[in-house]
């Protein structure tokens, strides 16, 4: 029978050890990264199916990978846990629109990237988790607000970089651009929680840029847009590394 867990009950004694030197030592990382990616992906996928307060520490064990000992060496409690996720996740979003403007000719097309790469991370288990840590109000900080006003910003500086280079119609005010878009992303990913049969984010986003895009881009740059094969696109990956800081790298 399994020892019945408090949330904030201090930890036992670590059970894999302090990673060493040499060969060996980074063999011991290795495995307590892959462990600990491990161990938040079954929390991620706990919290998003019960609530941060519906599941108990006894509810990680029994669904995660890892001993008690094992959890505790990596967490010393659930809210610990939660923060790792949201911590997880926060750190993939830091790499979303860099990447988005590095990889793509102009800052629409860069928006899109941003949302493409949102919507693949959705469909990870630790950002699921991370997500309802933050609908339940676990932590102090970061809020659900503030990360969508970050976004917002965000996606603004980049409607106004788009504006700046001609690419928008110009009566498009960039700021009420990138909050119809962020509303439109956190609307449907939430909506579509709740629908049966289940409906794809992804198919979804396409028809939202599809109609989008013709109302606030300049005609020059629609001439330009093949909205065919881009609606053909390969989906990127998820940018959540398995076993390596939970894509903290």
């Amino acid at each position: 029978m399994m020892t019945r867990l408090h949330d904030d009950a201090p930890p036992p004694a670590p059970a894999e050890g302090v990673p060493g030197r040499g060969r060996t030592g980074r063999h011991q990382q290795q495995r307590a990264a892959a462990t600990r990616h491990a161990l938040l992906v079954a929390a991620g996928e706990q919290f998003a199916a019960r609530g941060y307060h519906g599941t108990s520490l006894n509810d990680l064990l029994s669904h995660g990978p890892g001993s008690k000992g094992a959890l505790y060496f990596h967490f010393p409690s659930k809210h610990a846990v939660a923060a790792a996720l949201v911590e997880a996740m926060t750190v993939s979003w830091d790499r979303v629109i860099p990447g988005a403007e590095r990889d793509t000719p102009d800052p629409l097309h860069a928006l899109i990237a941003v949302t493409d790469n949102v919507v693949v991370r959705l469909d990870d288990p630790i950002v699921r988790g991370a997500a309802r840590v933050l609908r339940d109000q676990v932590l102090d900080r970061p809020t659900l607000a503030e990360i969508s006003n970050g976004w917002e910003s965000e996606l603004g500086r980049l409607f106004t970089l788009a504006a700046d280079q001609h690419l928008l119609v110009p009566t498009v005010d960039p700021q009420w651009a990138a909050h119809e878009l962020v509303v439109s992303l956190a609307g449907r990913a939430t909506l579509l929680e709740s629908l049966s049969p289940k409906q794809e984010l992804w198919d979804q986003m396409n028809q939202f840029w599809t109609g989008f895009l013709p109302i606030v881009a300049a005609d020059a740059w629609l001439r330009t847009w093949d909205a065919r094969s881009w609606s053909a696109r390969a989906r990127p990956p998820s940018g959540l590394d398995d076993g390596d800081g939970d894509g903290a790298h």
